[in-house]
């Protein structure tokens, strides 16, 4: 990794002195600020292809609440209510100012100088229950989750970015310690308690149109807004070189990571350009390649080259997929987004019949305000991946961080739609209603093609499971930053692990008291 490190010296070294966001630190994927902005750009209340990278930064989701709020009259009075609340918590104090009666609370505030921190905290206890499953049997956990984090800028041009979630889980039969990444997210396992735990840290440098992070983040691009093909909103957080070049109409984006599960000398490298066509209007291109057994390569840290040619230039061992995806509000509350991720394509061989044209689509909707009813939202998509998509060769290049896919977790060979309604009566109070109807043939992302399998993709042949899927979720917020609620999620599965015959009623049921301090 010695060459990652010249590059973040180097930076560091050209940007020092200049001048940058005091703001630009990550918001957290689960922050209740997405879902707004979300329906604020439906609406078009703001233009902005910044909201096909995640997570935004607190500059960036600022600078959009701003703009809703100068068009606050298309917003329901619960919308309203919650955005002045959000312009407050993300308003930071100058530096020696008092803190405003509406600003974000903090467990500690430092400054001196040109330095300011925020030390945050936050808990979260959960109860689950799970009834009726085929693989896992009948549950009932206890989950405790402390989160810590800090953010923190360094005069105009430096800031960082750093948390960490330990928890405490009960309940669980039979408990395992686990360290191996091809397993999942690491666990420890004393008694009949399970800890897990995740942290992010990272630092960030800006000067003009050049944002550079370096560190352990999260990070997704894509205009799907419940699955996203190349990079899932899911994913573990990974050690990674990311960088950005902002102009008014277009954006480059690239990034470095290491990838933890089968084996640990593992990479993922991708670039991204995303186009503003018009108001309304985004079109994003991308490029990412998986390699392993042979360290970091200096081709792939070079942002600019197409990677498809570097990856036949270093003798076509790695996996490289290119992808396409686009976001439209078609009318003020109506956005169409899709997006096509080209695994492998053979032009010389049927598209839509070769085993080796490994193919995902995704095509949805979103309807902010329907007919004129303001605290409602509905969203609706289609998600299909072939057989194989994710898969390779070369085990070590599957497209897999802590043994899940990078993209759509549906996995290949399947197929979802979904449906889901959104209802927000209140600026405390949140409604989710959603189902989805899923089928999935035999195959996995660790599972590559075989002589014996055939030259046909057989999409959704043979023995399917079937999956119906209705949750329901509510949330309720008791004061500033105390939230309450629960999930109910009723499943039916047939020919449940594709064994034929087999079906089961899962029902699942969550609580869970959230305080953010």
């Amino acid at each position: 990794m010695k060459p990652l490190l010249h590059i973040i010296v180097l930076t560091c070294a050209i940007l020092v002195g200049t001048q940058a966001s005091a703001q630009s630190v990550f918001v957290p994927l689960d922050h209740q600020v997405y879902p707004l902005l979300v329906k604020g750009e439906t609406l078009g209340m703001f233009d902005s292809y910044r909201m096909r990278l995640l997570p935004l930064s607190r500059t960036e989701v600022l600078f959009f609440l701003k703009s809703m709020s100068r068009q606050a009259q298309d917003l329901s009075n619960a919308d309203k209510e919650l955005l002045d609340f959000m312009l407050g918590e993300f308003t930071d104090p100058e530096i020696g100012a008092d803190e405003e009666s509406n600003s974000e609370r903090h467990v500690y505030r430092f400054e001196e100088g040109e330095v300011q921190l925020f030390l945050d905290t936050r808990v979260v206890q959960e109860f689950r229950i799970s009834r009726g499953r085929v693989t896992f049997g009948d549950e009932t956990l206890s989950e405790t989750s402390a989160f810590g984090s800090v953010r923190a800028r360094f005069g105009e041009h430096v800031f960082i970015g750093a948390s960490a979630r330990s928890s405490l889980l009960r309940g669980e039969k039979n408990p395992q310690s686990n360290f191996n990444p091809s397993e999942g997210a690491p666990q420890v396992a004393v008694g009949q308690n399970v800890f897990t735990d995740q942290a992010t840290g990272y630092i960030g440098l800006e000067r003009g149109r050049l944002r550079l992070y370096a560190g352990r983040m999260h990070l997704s691009w894509g205009s799907g807004l419940d699955e996203r093909l190349g990079l899932s909103q899911s994913n573990e957080p990974m050690d990674m070189l990311h960088f950005t070049l902002d102009f008014e109409r277009v954006r480059f984006s690239y990034m470095h990571a290491n990838l933890n599960g089968i084996g640990s000398d593992r990479y993922l490298a991708g670039h991204r350009l995303d186009f503003r066509l018009s108001d309304g209007v985004y079109l994003g291109a991308y490029e990412t390649v998986v390699y392993a057994r042979r360290g970091v390569r200096l081709a792939y840290l070079n942002p600019f080259v197409p990677y498809h040619f570097i990856e036949h230039q270093e003798g076509d061992r790695d996996n490289n997929m290119i992808g396409v995806d686009i976001s439209a509000v078609v009318s003020p509350g109506v956005r169409l987004f899709g997006e096509v991720f080209i695994d492998d394509l053979n032009w010389s061989k049927p598209i839509f019949d070769y085993w080796g044209n490994k193919l995902a689509y995704q095509a949805g909707i979103h309807w902010a305000s329907p007919f004129d009813v303001k605290p409602l939202e509905v969203r609706a998509s289609y998600t299909r991946v072939d057989p194989w998509v994710y898969t390779h060769n070369d085990s070590l290049n599957v497209y897999t961080h802590y043994d899940a896919s990078l993209g759509a977790r549906i996995g290949p060979n399947a197929d979802r739609y979904a449906v889901a309604i959104r209802l927000r009566p209140h600026s405390n109070w949140l409604v989710d209603v959603s189902y989805q109807a899923v089928r999935r043939g035999q195959g996995h992302f660790s599972l590559a093609h075989r002589a014996e399998d055939g030259e046909e993709k057989r999409f959704l042949e043979g023995v399917l499971e079937k999956v119906g899927q209705l949750s329901v979720g509510v949330r309720y917020q008791f004061i500033r930053d105390i939230f309450a609620g629960g999930e109910a999620v009723f499943t039916r599965r047939e020919q449940a692990a594709l064994v034929p015959g087999l079906t089961a009623q899962e029902q699942f049921f969550r609580l869970f008291l959230d305080i953010n301090y």
